[in-house]
């Protein structure tokens, strides 16, 4: 009983750290580590499988990790950012959250998609179903579809302002 109460605290602290640092969608930034993870060990064993190991292939993925945070980071903080810089200015950019989170989605996409190429590589038995990989492909390009129409759309609706600011 004593170790449940102290599994439990720990799972406890651990989850409101990671909702008071990431919000309520906390579980989505430990899914993409648990992917970042999980792609590194598949690199490791494919280069293993197929007598291919490089310490220079190893840190080119490690560094890419580190990019891909980076990049998210990089997303919500401008998400951040513009907002607050938006209100000073009284201008409503609330819009630009969506950065943040079409990064995360894209990132997400790609780490799978890695994942699973590694798994065919080493996959002599056709266990990887083909359609898994085709429908990463087609729900990567719906959500940059997605990303770029709803840039156009703010685009567009920023030149319709200014054409009706100039009449």
């Amino acid at each position: 009983m004593e170790i449940a109460k102290k599994i439990n605290y720990i799972t406890s602290t651990l989850t409101a750290i990671l909702s008071t640092i990431f919000g309520q969608f906390w579980f989505l930034f430990v899914f993409l580590i648990s992917l970042n993870v999980i792609d590194c060990v598949t690199g490791i064993l494919k280069a293993r499988y197929l007598c291919i190991v490089s310490s220079n292939k190893g840190l080119k993925g490690i560094i890419k990790k580190f990019l891909i945070w980076c990049l998210v980071a990089m997303g919500f903080g401008l998400s951040i950012t513009f907002q607050h810089i938006g209100n000073a200015l009284g201008i409503n950019l609330d819009i630009t959250q969506c950065i943040g989170w079409f990064i995360l989605m894209h990132c997400i996409i790609n780490e799978i998609r890695s994942i699973l190429e590694n798994m065919v590589q080493m996959d002599k038995d056709n266990l990887i179903p083909p359609w898994m990989i085709k429908g990463l492909e087609v729900v990567k390009i719906k959500v940059d579809q997605k990303a770029n129409d709803f840039v156009e759309k703010i685009e567009n609706k920023e030149e319709r302002k200014s054409d009706n600011e100039n009449k």
